[in-house]
């Protein structure tokens, strides 16, 4: 092995990894739309190995949109590059906001404010929304919020930051810990205008990431993949954050 790539693999294992995925299975929280997934044995231990199968929509458990969920001819799973799987990293905590209101939107003021504590958001970076909303996981029934008629209080993101975020920082991508894109409030009415926008501007995102509480505001890369399945409109995703030590929280090493 080349000597550049032996220092760049032992700067990689002295950071600290944080897995910020959740394990799905049947009953986890989802759009209430979707069918609970359902798996079976197919072969078992006793006829020699261990197999499943497994029936879920695409957007299960922590999963990535492609812009192809909401636009006829958008870039579908396959064609998203690995050279997009690999991003700076930026945590906006919105948790004060949402401690007060459950129905809160981010705004631009929440990008701004993140900017002047810790810079200019990078072109090409991934940034992720911290409401909070995942220590209520998998407890789907705390996720919606629900009220007496049904509709979901739950936090996301207001469309005026996704612009702010796609068209004048030039992100790749976004995602966050609560199950849409927008507010629940919004999407029980039928309405996911940042979600719309968004996958309208061609970028992709990931929902339900898990343990955002962990990172840094910024510092760090987030390193997202999935399967590839021909033209997928969506997959549940694996994602990872990989800390420099001046940036963890904790010590070095994996923590899944």
């Amino acid at each position: 092995m080349p000597s550049s790539l032996e220092s760049l693999l032992r700067d990689l294992r002295a950071c600290r990894w944080v897995d910020l995925t959740h394990a799905f299975a049947p009953g986890i929280p989802h759009y209430a739309g979707f069918p609970d997934e359902e798996r079976r044995v197919v072969f078992d231990h006793a006829d020699g190995f261990l197999a499943h199968e497994y029936r879920h929509v695409g957007q299960w458990g922590t999963h990535c949109d492609p812009p192809s969920h909401f636009v006829p001819g958008g870039r579908t799973l396959d064609a998203i590059g690995v050279r997009e799987m690999v991003l700076p990293l930026v945590v906006l905590d919105v948790r004060e906001a949402v401690a007060a209101d459950p129905d809160h939107a981010a705004g631009p003021a929440a990008v701004h404010a993140h900017e002047a504590r810790h810079g200019r958001i990078a072109e090409g970076a991934f940034v992720a929304l911290l409401t909070g909303w995942g220590a209520r996981w998998p407890d789907g029934a705390r996720m919606a919020n629900a009220d007496a008629e049904g509709v979901h209080h739950s936090p996301g993101w207001g469309v005026d930051a996704v612009r702010l975020l796609v068209e004048e920082r030039g992100v790749t991508a976004i995602g966050h810990d609560v199950t849409d894109t927008d507010p629940g409030a919004l999407v029980s009415s039928g309405r996911v205008p940042a979600e719309a926008y968004l996958l309208g501007a061609d970028r992709w995102q990931l929902e339900l990431l898990a343990r955002l509480d962990e990172l840094p505001p910024a510092g760090g890369l987030i390193v997202a993949s999935w399967p590839k399945p021909l033209e997928g409109s969506g997959f549940p995703a694996r994602a990872w954050a990989i800390l420099p030590e001046d940036r963890a929280t904790s010590s070095p090493g994996e923590t899944s």
